[in-house]
């Protein structure tokens, strides 16, 4: 993770390599970046290559390798975007470690065929593991609302979310192993809400690991299920999220060593394939991971049709009161339609892809699906002790994907979930729409095929607003825009300062009217980083045509920046111009903005009837506005000339 790789542009020779001292290279303007960055050797790329071995305009004889004192990725984040911005370098790009892929000890790892696919094992490899740096992270919380979770099953248990803010007996844990059996932690089963987060000491008594809203008035803190296979599909949806990675048992989870919250939706007495109470353990896993860690990650395994105003308010509340981020399958129907709760806003709505990315038309497909995720033949655990089966729907596909999230959380700890949720679906692979052609289907399986290689490597995108607007009219009779005129529009961008830098921006114009042309469009633009402003110095000419009725009109600024292979940030931002009527400059019969013989000229052909005035004309050239246009009209132009 402390290198980078970067080649000179053509203009300059290759460099010295000196690594002596506070000199790297005897070119002191690079030297003097990396020493300040804390470099502490460069060499070439490659050792053999030649002046001659050239391609696509590339001298692989002067790329370069660095390597950094630091071992924090977001720092050399911030170390390769500074060096993008030299002139006398042409790129820089991470020099991963190209080593046998990670494979972890868990034995049924070769039958998750979706984790290669979607590239986590590669993902992993940015992390050192055989020296003891896991990825994932134990503060990161992916809860399972769904029918329950058989949290006491050794491939899950190690992950379970334990609620230190319930440790009554301070111990550091809310889980313990006694008597051959993972039982709560007596020792914290006191009957008091210790944490109280929602103010009421009544609710939420010793949620240790999470909680059961199904039973009772508050429901209990017992999220465990019956212990057959009919409950198993929440256990199915926890070890996807965050079944525990390396340890010699069962499968594998792309977040790795993540924490599994259990919310159990679904009463003992009740049907196994319906969720009752989703929106409460919605509710629960945003508030609980809110209090215990600032936030949570929820994976919604269920749902069905019709749309609920409360249902998109509870949504939008635990995401943006909450910073809770929720996924949602999209449904198991092949048919185009609306799914909930994966379809409402705030929710990111996953469908299933078979392997090699195939979608094999069963799973649901509509234009509200966020991404597509591996769904068919998804190995996790079940219920019944030390068990693994392998299911197909859009239930095992949302959680693959959360599960992706969490990952990315642990590279990024500093985003937040409007940041993680931007970022998940821009990376995701758009390859399945050359695999699957079909027209039905196309813009309507996401954005991609969701990839953790490229959504934990790929920088923050910008986020850019529209501050101002800047027209000059030119030959301008008054300070509207009028009929058969030309304007120069200059655009004052802002970007966000908690989101990352507009990389080689680009900004377009586009008006759907045909009265509306415009002559110079397409312009680059200097980077924009985070929390300053950006402006096209070269303005865009527009022009308007004489015959342009008067009214508003909507045009799309297009801003389209960090474009990386098939990924980039892409904005558009609605600009209106409102035409007016051409003024009225009495006595200018021709509209050359003055008043003078020629006009007069004009206007005695008019009166003798050797010309037809215009309806311009015939307003203009009556003078005193008294109806008609004769000798009065021609001597008051007369005294406005000579004036």
């Amino acid at each position: 993770k402390s290198v980078l790789i970067f080649n000179l542009s053509e203009e300059i020779s290759a460099i010295q390599i000196l690594n002596i001292d506070n000199k790297l290279t005897s070119f002191k303007p690079l030297n003097d970046f990396l020493i300040n960055q804390n470099a502490y050797r460069i060499e070439k790329w490659s050792k053999h290559a030649t002046k001659d071995d050239q391609y696509n305009n590339i001298s692989f004889s002067k790329i370069y390798r660095v390597l950094f004192k630091t071992e924090d990725y977001n720092a050399l984040l911030k170390i390769k975007e500074e060096l993008e911005k030299i002139s006398y370098i042409d790129r820089v790009e991470f020099d991963y470690h190209r080593r046998a892929y990670y494979t972890p000890n868990d034995p049924q790892f070769n039958s998750q065929w979706y984790l290669e696919e979607i590239q986590s094992d590669i993902a992993w490899d940015l992390w050192n593991i055989n020296n003891g740096e896991l990825p994932g992270d134990r503060s990161i919380i992916l809860a399972s609302v769904d029918s329950g979770v058989n949290w006491q099953h050794p491939d899950l248990v190690s992950n379970v979310w334990q609620n230190l803010g319930e440790d009554a007996d301070g111990d550091g844990r809310t889980i313990e192993y006694i008597n051959g059996q993972w039982v709560l932690d007596p020792g914290d089963l006191n009957g008091y809400d210790d944490d109280n987060w929602d103010n009421n000491m009544s609710t939420f008594i010793d949620d240790l690991i999470g909680w059961d809203v199904s039973a009772t008035t508050y429901g209990d803190n017992d999220p465990d299920v019956p212990n057959n296979g009919s409950w198993a599909h929440g256990t199915h949806v926890a070890g996807l999220l965050a079944a525990t990675t390396n340890n010699n048992q069962g499968i594998s989870s792309t977040a790795f060593n993540s924490s599994m919250m259990s919310v159990k939706c679904t009463g003992n007495n009740q049907d196994p394939g319906y969720i009752y109470n989703g929106y409460d353990g919605i509710l629960y896993a945003a508030k609980a991971g809110y209090y215990a860690q600032g936030f949570s990650i929820i994976n919604c395994s269920w749902g069905g049709l019709g749309y609920n105003f409360f249902e998109q308010e509870m949504i939008n509340m635990c995401a943006e009161e909450y910073n809770a981020l929720i996924f949602g399958a999209a449904g198991n129907d092949n048919v185009e339609q609306a799914h909930y709760p994966s379809s409402y806003h705030n929710v990111i709505s996953v469908t299933a892809l078979g392997q090699n990315n195939t979608w094999n038309s069963w799973a649901t497909y509509h234009e509200t699906v966020d991404l597509a995720s591996p769904g068919e033949g998804i190995r996790s655990c079940v219920n019944n002790g030390n068990l693994y089966s392998s299911w197909s729907g859009t239930s095992m596909a949302s959680p693959v994907a959360a599960s992706v999230a969490g990952l990315m959380k642990s590279m990024h700890p500093q985003w937040n979930r409007e940041q993680l949720e931007t970022m998940i679906i821009a990376t995701s692979n758009p390859i399945i729409y050359s695999v699957n052609s079909q027209n039905n289907i196309q813009g309507k399986l996401g954005s991609g095929r969701v990839d953790a290689l490229t959504a934990i490597t790929t920088s923050l995108f910008p986020k850019i607003e529209l501050v101002e607007t800047d027209i000059i009219i030119q030959n301008s009779s008054d300070q509207n825009i009028n009929p058969g005129e030309i304007i120069e529009l200059t655009a004052i961008l802002y970007n966000n300062d908690e989101w990352g830098n507009a990389v080689n921006p680009n900004l377009s114009l586009e008006c759907s009217s045909n009265d509306i042309s415009i002559n110079i469009n397409n312009i680059d633009l200097d980077n924009i980083n985070a929390g300053e402003a950006g402006i096209n110095f070269e303005p865009f000419i527009i022009e308007f045509n004489e015959s342009i009725a008067p009214g508003n009109y909507e045009c799309n600024l297009h801003f389209l920046s960090n474009i990386e292979s098939y990924i980039k940030y892409s904005v558009n931002i609605p600009i209106q111009f409102e035409i007016n009527e051409n003024p009225i400059l009495y006595g200018d019969l021709n509209q050359d903005n003055e008043i003078d013989i020629l006009d007069i000229i004009i206007s005695i052909s008019i009166i003798i009837e050797e010309i037809q005035a215009s309806e311009y004309q015939g307003i203009a050239a009556d003078i005193n506005q008294d109806g008609m246009i004769n000798v009065q009209d021609i001597i008051l132009m007369i005294n406005s000339i000579l004036d």
